[in-house]
């Protein structure tokens, strides 16, 4: 690479972050300007809040806390916020606001490039649910151990996320076989795969990193369970293909497609064979997963 294209490439990087930064600013500032009264909490979590988010395939994730009493005309509003503040800013990039595992947006914009936000809207009357608003302790702990407030109160301030691993294949068996691993199977049916090649990449993409997640917690011992080992398998990517490769050849392989279409999404949404490839290789992951998580079941049930 030249040394102007490199500097063209800094220079780009650092616009279309600025960007991301200021169309964040503006969803906060117009979700507490029109919703701050139903609105318990606006929280950030994930890669963005801890300054590693990918220029490849730029993620935002959101968790919006409402209060009990929110209205539906409420949650129409939130949409309509979020759409209508991302479409002034698709000379940057397209954007593509999902929901997984329940819904998977359409993009706006036609720019190579994909900005994708990823709101997760809970009511604080789900608060002292089991487990809390729905969501498992060993997600909640990600979600707490990356969380920023934007806008009002601090939910996750005070929940206790201890639990155990049979906790984990409980929460695993609804997550991964109910909701992912159907919304996986489905997604042929839902749109023209001939048509939305980046759909099937994306949804694709996001199930093998929900796989490879889970997945090094259910294939892991109780005992390098209880010490952590899985937090540090999501850390270092290297190693969490040897984790696999370990299970069997053919599940490192796998791992190894979802990893690099992390880094290079836009040679898989484009490409019908990559594309299907990973399609398969996420398939085969979460697949894995939930018969380990069938078989554990089994086997504690036989105890």
């Amino acid at each position: 690479m030249s040394g102007h294209s490199h500097f063209a490439t800094i220079k780009r990087a650092k616009e279309v972050r600025g960007a991301i930064d200021s169309l964040i600013k503006d969803i906060i500032k117009n979700l507490s300007g029109e919703l701050g009264h139903c609105l318990e909490s606006v929280t950030l979590i994930g890669s963005y809040t801890i300054g590693k988010i990918s220029l490849e395939r730029p993620n935002v994730n959101f968790l919006i806390f409402t209060k009990p009493n929110v209205s539906a005309n409420e949650y129409l509003k939130i949409g309509e916020i979020f759409y209508s503040v991302s479409k002034k800013y698709l000379n940057y990039f397209s954007v593509k606001i999902d929901s997984p595992p329940f819904r998977t947006g359409f993009p706006i914009g036609n720019k190579e490039l994909q900005l994708v936000l990823s709101p997760n809207v809970l009511n604080m009357i789900q608060k002292n649910d089991d487990p809390p608003f729905g969501v498992p302790l060993n997600v909640l702990e990600g979600m707490k151990s990356t969380r920023k407030i934007v806008f009002g109160s601090d939910p996750l301030k005070d929940i206790n996320v201890k639990h155990a691993k049979q906790d984990v294949i409980k929460w695993a068996f609804f997550d991964i076989g109910i909701l992912y691993r159907n919304q996986l199977i489905r997604a042929p049916l839902i749109y023209d795969i001939t048509e939305h090649l980046n759909l099937l990449a994306d949804e694709s993409l996001e199930i093998g990193k929900v796989a490879l997640m889970w997945g090094t917690e259910i294939f892991l011992s109780e005992d390098d369970w209880k010490k952590g080992k899985h937090m540090e398998l999501i850390k270092n990517k290297e190693e969490m293909v040897k984790f696999y490769n370990n299970i069997n050849e053919k599940l490192g392989k796998d791992a190894t497609v979802v990893l690099d279409a992390r880094l290079n999404f836009h040679q898989y949404k484009a490409n019908r064979v990559k594309a299907y490839k990973l399609y398969n290789s996420a398939y085969n992951l979460i697949t894995a997963v939930f018969f380990k998580i069938l078989k554990e079941m089994r086997d504690r049930r036989s105890l």
